[in-house]
């Protein structure tokens, strides 16, 4: 008995247990922190201006962030970037690649610990800039300097940077520091590594007026969350202490909240003390909105100081563009790549682009590099696939040996997936990583592709051997060579029995005939079959020869 009921006590905790995790309906990661229904953005500090100085040149600030367990190397590229003066901070060490730029001068604050790395040579001339406390303190050092700041912005575990060049827009003169979205600054694009999945949701359809819940755990440590709303609505903003709310756009929404909120400029006390515990906060939302179900639920565990959140109420049309995440990437990498396409194992035969693969030959290719300053670098292939319009096909690569010094990494091909597709052109395109196995570092993924054109393998239907040039002259030799050695054994026994050898020609020549290439079923010409009687004329001639021959040796003995 004691048993059992130790029994039925343990299911009462699990089910007490699920009830809680599934209070209001079963929470799922969302990938990226974007679905249709709600986007998560992390808003980070920065500013920017229509600030150049008196001799053109532009001040720009980056401070890099890192995640402790994210440490790759950053592409910095400013060839196309206006003379400027480009300062660079980060609290924890960084490793760069820089594409450089000679109007383009590089400062590092005090303290930073920085490595950088030059095409085909050695470290670039940087500059110190000193150490400052805050952002605020390094803005006011750069503005005294050099007369102003074009610009100020925080990366997260960026994968890339690129100045593209300030275009003319008219901007404020000082740069405060806004909570912002980098990617909106039109002279920069960032790539920046995809964010941890902190974003948890769950949607439940129905007829009612939308209710959506979002919650932020006491444990969380954001402090200012920007809100945009869909309109008739009722929404829940719960989070820990010290959290403000700023809800954008005018709509008209039933609110209900725990901390402060600003709502069309006005700053609105807390309503309402809410629990982070999913069962109260659904007990207290449908109590307080005399509702029997919930739209939505979102939870928020993403730790940094600034958010911005859309909900949405449509989850039958996409995210708007303006709402998704938008990071533009480089359009490729620092390190020039290129492909190369061969037809033989030995990569002596280029493929010329216009020139057409068979489908069913193996195709060897070679993709190279050039060399990064001191540092020998390594190609890791992870992934090839073939394009062409919208198909698109995963394709299987072999690894190819070499031996040569710096010896590009060489691949190849088997494309008989290819061989009942439309298409006769494609593009094929392959993930890389450069690494630095003496630092042991590699860049961020980037792609290499290279077009070639297919044509299907037909196999040949005639059974007939195909004889070229050098083959007919063979078999012509060697039907020569075989007639002045017949003949020469012939001589030889007539000289050496005084009698002659008689040699049925014609059986001879129809026996051999069966080597000749007229004699293939599929050749130009017929063989004739050989008469068994011969005619008249021909006997009476044969008979008069034999005649002549016999009596030849009886009147020659007399």
């Amino acid at each position: 008995m004691r048993s059992i009921t130790r029994f039925i006590a343990v299911l009462l905790c699990l089910r007490t247990a699920a009830s809680d995790s599934n209070a209001i309906c079963e929470l799922k990661d969302v990938p990226g922190n974007s679905n249709d229904w709600i986007v998560l953005q992390e808003k980070s500090l920065g500013c920017w201006t229509d600030f150049t100085s008196l001799n053109g040149t532009e001040v720009h600030i980056l401070k890099l962030l890192s995640s402790p367990e994210k440490h790759t190397m950053l592409e910095l590229n400013v060839t196309v970037a206006n003379p400027s003066v480009v300062i660079i901070t980060s609290s924890s060490a960084q490793t760069i690649l820089l594409q450089d730029n000679p109007t383009v001068n590089i400062y590092v604050t005090y303290g930073t610990s920085i490595t950088f790395y030059l095409p085909t040579r050695g470290s670039p001339q940087t500059h110190v800039a000193p150490f400052t406390n805050s952002d605020s303190e390094l803005l006011k050092w750069a503005a005294e300097t050099f007369g102003g700041v074009t610009s100020f912005t925080t990366a997260r575990d960026p994968m890339a940077i690129t100045f593209t060049g300030m275009k003319g827009t008219q901007q404020p003169s000082t740069c405060d520091l806004q909570p912002e979205i980098a990617a909106d600054k039109q002279f920069i694009e960032l790539k920046l590594t995809p964010p941890p999945d902190e974003l948890k949701s769950c949607y439940t359809k129905h007829s009612g007026e939308p209710i959506h819940v979002i919650n932020i755990p006491d444990d969380v440590k954001i402090r200012h969350v920007y809100v945009h709303l869909p309109s008739k609505s009722k929404v829940v903003l719960r989070g820990p202490a010290n959290t403000e709310w700023t809800i954008h756009d005018n709509h008209e929404v039933k609110l209900l909240y725990n901390n402060p909120v600003t709502l069309n400029g006005m700053k609105l006390p807390p309503r309402k003390t809410i629990s982070d515990d999913p069962r109260e906060i659904r007990q207290t939302v449908l109590f307080y909105y005399n509702s029997t179900s919930i739209t939505s639920y979102s939870e928020i565990r993403l730790n940094v100081s600034h958010i911005q959140l859309w909900i949405r109420d449509n989850t039958d049309s996409s995210v708007p563009a303006e709402v998704k995440p938008t990071t533009p990437a480089p359009s490729s990498s620092l390190v020039p790549l290129q492909m190369q396409l061969f037809s033989s194992p030995d990569y002596m035969l280029p493929l010329d682009p216009s020139s057409k693969v068979q489908s069913d030959k193996r195709v060897y290719a070679e993709i190279s590099s050039q060399s990064f300053g001191e540092f020998p670098l390594s190609i890791k292939v992870s992934s090839c696939q073939v394009r062409s319009m919208a198909v698109v096909r995963d394709m299987l690569f072999k690894e190819e040996a070499c031996y040569i010094k710096d010896c590009p990494k060489r691949l190849s091909f088997s494309f008989k997936m290819l061989q009942d597709q439309p298409s006769s052109s494609w593009d094929l395109e392959c993930a890389v990583k450069l690494c630095y196995e003496s630092v042991k570092f590699c860049t961020n993924e980037t792609q290499v592709k290279r077009n070639f054109q297919v044509k299907p393998y037909i196999p040949n239907q005639n059974p007939c051997f195909e004889f070229g040039l050098s083959a007919v002259l063979g078999i012509a030799f060697g039907g020569f060579l075989i007639g002045v050695l017949l003949t020469g054994a012939l001589w030889f026994i007539k000289i050496r029995t005084g009698h002659p050898v008689a040699l049925g020609m014609r059986s001879t020549a129809a026996e051999l005939s069966v080597l000749s290439i007229s004699g293939c079923p599929c050749g130009l010409t017929k063989r004739q079959p050989v008469p068994t009687h011969p005619s008249p004329s021909e006997n009476s001639s044969a008979n008069a020869s034999i005649g002549s021959t016999q009596s030849t040796p009886t009147s020659s003995m007399a």
